[in-house]
């Protein structure tokens, strides 16, 4: 799909989700929109490239509403009637024609479109049987002890989820578990701003990304042999000021102040930050497994804790929900 049809159909399918009530933003590549509703939420992929509809196709999507997760439905476009995906809605351009007729209809009644997103029952499968417990490898066969999430997804079965074969190789990237913590305030005159912060999080220590992780989970036990334990990029002292910057960027505020003198009236604005030697940063080393398998010109790499594909690899990239 060539630039120009897919910023076309970008525009029409925004105007038709728009109609179901949906609230609708522009991605960017490899998706094209999000739309999320009163219960559910929608990511969008205009597209006839056999690989982007692969990887659309393998990849989960999850919004985080308050203290729970959403699985986002998928909504796969593309002018080839042949083009499937097996966990996506798929639709051709007489679907995207039929739908945009019917959203117009719905805007001039004043009504709300609604639209049918189930995607196809997927082929029954048969259920496998828990995978036995795997022996202990002997001292002189483990890698090194380092604090890590436990790997729970084995290498045959990260090669399944990732749908590719090839060569898998278990690596430990290392991320740095922080606690930041800021008190004191600030007055001046009748304004008060308060600093009382306090942050629990995961910084990538390769791309200084950050990620949601299950940080009581870690335990500090040898990794499996053979294994790559990846050494940070970015260091202890420059993460602890790293995090302690984006403290006090996050705390400050502007203050703006009223006085009257005589007929006039003049207003004074002041910036409040937070004292630096008022926040405390606390920093550990622990390292997330993730098999990564190499099939031919794909790379594919998979959370060896939580058995997800991800979407950017951990070591190198961007972010991306």
């Amino acid at each position: 799909m060539e630039d120009g049809m897919r910023d076309k159909a970008r525009s029409v399918l925004k105007q038709i989700l728009t109609a179901a009530s949906y609230d609708v933003h522009e991605e960017d590549d490899p998706l094209d929109l999000s739309a999320v509703g009163s219960d559910d939420a929608l990511v969008v992929l205009c597209s006839d490239d056999p690989d982007a509809i692969e990887e659309f196709d393998e990849t989960t999507y999850r919004l985080r509403s308050g203290d729970g997760e959403i699985v986002c439905g998928k909504l796969l476009l593309s002018a080839d009637g042949a083009a499937a995906a097996g966990s996506c809605t798929c639709w051709d351009m007489d679907d995207l024609a039929r739908c945009a007729g019917e959203a117009a209809r719905a805007y001039v009644l004043g009504r709300r479109l609604a639209l049918d997103l189930a995607a196809p029952e997927p082929e029954p499968v048969q259920r496998q049987r828990p995978a036995a417990a795997l022996p202990q490898p002997q001292d002189e066969l483990s890698g090194p002890e380092i604090p890590h999430l436990p790997v729970q997804v084995s290498e045959t079965r990260a090669v399944g989820i990732a749908g590719v074969k090839g060569a898998a190789k278990c690596r430990f990237i290392p991320h740095w578990h922080y606690r930041c913590t800021s008190t004191g305030d600030r007055q001046i005159k009748d304004k008060y701003v308060s600093f009382e912060a306090d942050e629990t999080g995961v910084l990538n220590g390769i791309n200084g990304l950050r990620m949601e992780m299950e940080a009581d989970r870690v335990e500090t036990s040898a990794v499996p042999f053979g294994s790559e334990v990846l050494r940070p990029h970015i260091e202890k002292d420059e993460a602890e000021e790293r995090l302690r910057r984006e403290v006090i960027e996050n705390l400050t505020q502007k203050v703006r102040f009223r006085q009257a003198k005589g007929d006039a009236i003049f207003y004074e604005e002041k910036v409040l930050k937070p004292d630096k030697n008022n926040i405390t940063v606390d920093v550990r080393l622990i390292y997330v497994p993730v098999w990564q398998i190499r099939g031919g010109s794909r790379i594919v790499e998979v959370n060896a804790f939580t058995g997800e594909v991800l979407s950017t690899p951990m070591d190198e990239g961007v972010e991306l929900l």
